[in-house]
């Protein structure tokens, strides 16, 4: 694909803003260069990202919320690879890991941020995202293969510190588009966990349980399918073949397809996204990351 990172750049700053006029003066350039940069990076996606209402007010389509959402973190990367290729050898690199496929979710983290909340006491440090495979969560940091570890639920291993996050999300229902719950809108949790729900027995309980709402009933009482996969596509793979639901973060429902669909479940309880690093790390900037995880929430969410 030829996309031009300008363009994207340009474009978060009109979703941050929801105003041509506000972005462009942010962007110092006129609207009618803006609205024309927009324009070719609708060209170079081939979908449309930004759409007026009959009063003028802007708004952004499900394609455009999708691609904002997903573009946040390949913009951090793209930062961090240029600060790389233009700086002396960082002094720390520390690698962020978070569950394979969670880069979209993570990206309503404001990464641009953090990473320079932990410049000003340590201006050499490059953040590095990476993926672990779901059945990697826990041991990806005693093993030394991340610095960092970003998931919604605290690590179980006694060389891991694990630290709640000031940030939740409510919990919805992930179906088959041909799901009899597709069109459900909203529904009690209670008649949620009623249906087969996916089950992956290589990752460790305390963060599969959050998916298949554990703590609304007992694991004997739960219908559970299932499945191997080490990532979010695998996942979400399986409930568009119709295998079994899923409860999951409300924050991926924008990125769901066209074969899946989202029901908002009422009476579940939110929640908290966690940060952990290895009790043994002694290093300053580890500290200072985990830091600006605490202290920057997340961007504006579309």
């Amino acid at each position: 694909m030829d996309l031009d990172l300008g363009l994207v750049a340009n474009f978060l700053v009109l979703v941050e803003e929801m105003h041509y006029g506000r972005a462009a003066v942010r962007l110092h350039m006129s609207s009618s260069a803006l609205t024309k940069r927009v324009q070719r990076l609708e060209r170079q996606l081939g979908v449309p990202l930004i759409e007026r209402d009959s009063t003028g007010v802007l708004a952004v389509t499900s394609a455009g919320r999708r691609f904002a959402i997903a573009a946040e973190p390949l913009m951090a990367q793209a930062v961090a690879a240029r600060e790389s290729a233009r700086a002396v050898p960082a002094r720390y690199t520390l690698r962020v890991g978070m569950p394979a496929g969670g880069g979209a979710i993570l990206g309503q983290f404001d990464m641009t941020r953090i990473a320079r909340h932990v410049r000003r006491s340590f201006p050499e440090t490059r953040l590095v995202l990476q993926d672990v495979p779901f059945s990697a969560l826990t041991r990806c940091l005693p093993e030394n293969r991340v610095d960092v570890l970003w998931n919604i639920a605290p690590v179980h291993h006694p060389a891991v510190e694990s630290f709640p996050l000031p940030i939740t999300s409510a919990r919805m229902g992930v179906v088959a588009a041909r799901h009899p719950f597709a069109d459900a809108g909203t529904m009690n949790v209670e008649d949620f966990i009623e249906q087969p729900m996916l089950y992956i027995p290589a990752v460790a309980e305390e963060w599969m349980n959050q998916f298949w709402l554990a703590d609304m009933r007992s694991r004997r009482e739960a219908r559970l399918v299932e499945v191997e996969s080490e990532n979010v596509v695998g996942v979400l793979r399986s409930i568009v073949e119709g295998k079994a639901v899923i409860a999951a973060v409300a924050h991926i429902a924008p990125l769901l397809g066209s074969s899946l669909r989202s029901v908002t479940l009422t009476g579940a309880a939110p929640l908290v996204y966690y940060v952990a690093c290895r009790r043994t790390d002694r290093r300053a900037a580890v500290h200072a990351l985990v830091e600006a995880f605490q202290a920057v929430g997340p961007r504006r969410l579309l």
